[in-house]
């Protein structure tokens, strides 16, 4: 053989070997791409349904923060109307056109303890009626709707009877059974 087809046949290989490692370089590079597409593809899978899950979450709190700010909001307006509602009737109590038949029914129930020395206390507009009833036992005035209090004569004990305690003592009672009456439950 001779020199050049001995060179010829060297290049020969030499560019089928060369175009074999191009391919496989190739090859190579496509597997690796691919590769790279899918981890890109999975992480931006991943990147989305986490932003999903935190935007799901952030809306289920700000509809959850909404919703608490909203009963607070109703529960403020109830309590303001449920306050004018014992406001008024504590007004009423002390303009009742009954209001000396009650004051005088109070004393004669707790006429053992005026009495024997004790001490009898109403409002100014009921002083008149109380200090007509009681004379002598008549102590003065308090701040009060209407009613009376009764203090024995050794100041150990008061006996409260003032409207504004019965109602309180009303009203705690009831304040409930009112609330549901004015805004039934949707149960």
């Amino acid at each position: 053989m001779s020199l050049e087809s001995v060179v010829q046949v060297i290049l020969e290989r030499g560019a089928a070997e060369a175009s074999q490692i191009v391919d496989a370089a190739r090859t190579e590079r496509e597997r690796i791409l691919a590769e790279v597409r899918a981890e890109e593809a999975k992480a931006l899978a991943e990147t989305e349904a986490s932003a999903r899950a935190e935007a799901d979450r952030k809306r289920v709190q700000s509809l959850a923060r909404a919703e608490l700010e909203s009963r607070k909001i109703v529960l403020a307006a109830q309590k303001e109307a449920l306050d004018k509602v014992y406001a008024g009737a504590l007004a009423r109590l002390g303009d009742l056109p009954e209001n000396t038949e009650l004051l005088r029914r109070l004393l004669e129930a707790n006429r053992d303890e005026w009495r024997s020395g004790g001490k009898v206390y109403s409002n100014p507009r009921d002083e008149p009626v109380v200090r007509k009833l009681v004379s002598s036992a008549f102590e003065g005035t308090i701040d009060c709707a209407g009613g009376i209090v009764i203090e024995s004569g050794d100041g150990t004990r008061r006996v409260d009877l003032r409207y504004d305690s019965i109602l309180r003592d009303v009203w705690d009672d009831a304040v409930k059974e009112v609330a549901q009456t004015l805004w039934p439950s949707k149960a």
